[in-house]
């Protein structure tokens, strides 16, 4: 297995290095090594979203793509997020299939999984097993010892905070516990002084070209986002400063800053001093923006700034074109 996955990793990244004698004005270097930009990071994390695991070898196959990059970085990585969709159905042949993909690879030092629509849909809509195989296998897989869907970890100083849905539909609902919870954790995190990651499948209602970026033909404004809690969550996290939002769900390509116009929505979006980061689908090839599927970001946190780097795991290559720098206040 390890060689087949090498052998196609590696087919992919001469192709690719090839292209990019020709494109480099289109995507940007696809070359370039996996140090971090600067000797002083403090954090260095890869993201990515909508696994959507099912019990086909070449699902399993695809992430291992990925976990094998991950796990090859010139410098290890000190987390790996994955943000929701883990699963294409929340079956728990398909969690199988998950954890014994990630017991292949060390692709950082921690790993943090976040719960999206499609893991609360085991069986007939059966929201409790939903629940209980998403803690099951947090533990398995990420060695985490959680007891909701939503959680706080801290790794190297930086707090994370996930969130989840407490129901099964496509959006989210977070009740005022969750809610509430929400804000004392962010209280907290803010007192450290340090950038605050919080993780989310789903995004604010309205961001990142949402509702059109659903996909709906006559869309409601909450399509694509949290849904009715949406307006608490963002009010609770623009209350701070530096506060990076880590989501997927819109299954959208990456796009750069001055393609808004063309596409409709930008990959990094910044109200003041609150960023919040959409990632492309993982699996499946996306539809908007750079059709690719296998990609992600890896952020590098430094003291004055955060570089938000676009790359294809499953390739092994960089998108240098589609990288944001976002300064820190």
């Amino acid at each position: 297995m390890f060689g087949f996955i090498g052998f196609i990793r590696s087919l992919l990244s001469v192709i690719l290095t090839v292209l990019n004698f020709f494109s480099w004005g289109i995507f940007g270097n696809f070359t370039a090594d996996t140090t971090p930009l600067r000797e002083d990071c403090k954090l260095n994390f890869a993201v990515l979203s909508d696994i959507h695991m099912t019990e086909e070898a070449a699902r399993a196959d695809m992430l291992r793509f990925g976990l094998q990059d991950m796990q090859e970085f010139d410098s290890p990585l000190d987390l790996v997020v994955a943000s929701g969709d883990l699963t294409d159905h929340g079956e728990p042949g398909e969690w199988a299939n998950l954890e014994k993909a990630f017991a292949d690879y060390t692709p950082a030092k921690n790993i943090i999984l976040a719960q999206g629509n499609h893991d609360t849909w085991t069986g007939d809509d059966d929201y409790a097993l939903s629940r209980e195989l998403f803690i099951d296998y947090n533990e398995k897989i990420a060695g985490r010892d959680i007891d909701e869907v939503y959680y706080s970890t801290k790794v190297n100083g930086y707090t994370f905070i996930v969130l989840g849905s407490e129901e099964d539909h496509t959006y989210a609902y977070m009740s005022d516990a969750q809610l509430d919870w929400l804000a004392d954790e962010m209280e907290k995190a803010s007192k450290d002084g340090l950038p605050i990651f919080v993780v989310s499948h789903w995004p604010i209602n309205e961001s990142h070209g949402l509702p059109e970026t659903w996909g709906d033909d006559e869309p409601e404004p909450d399509d694509g986002g949290i849904g009715d809690q949406s307006a608490r969550v963002e009010e609770i996290l623009k209350a701070y400063d530096n506060v990076f939002m880590i989501t997927g769900h819109i299954h959208s390509g990456f796009t750069k800053e001055g393609q808004q116009d063309v596409y409709g929505y930008l990959s990094v979006e910044s109200d003041g001093s609150f960023h919040s980061i959409n990632l492309p689908q993982y699996m499946y090839m996306t539809l908007r923006g750079r059709i690719a599927n296998g990609t992600g970001f890896v952020l590098e946190v430094y003291d004055d700034v955060v570089e938000i780097r676009a790359r294809s795991y499953s390739a092994g290559v960089w998108y240098t074109d589609y990288n944001y720098s976002i300064e820190l206040v």
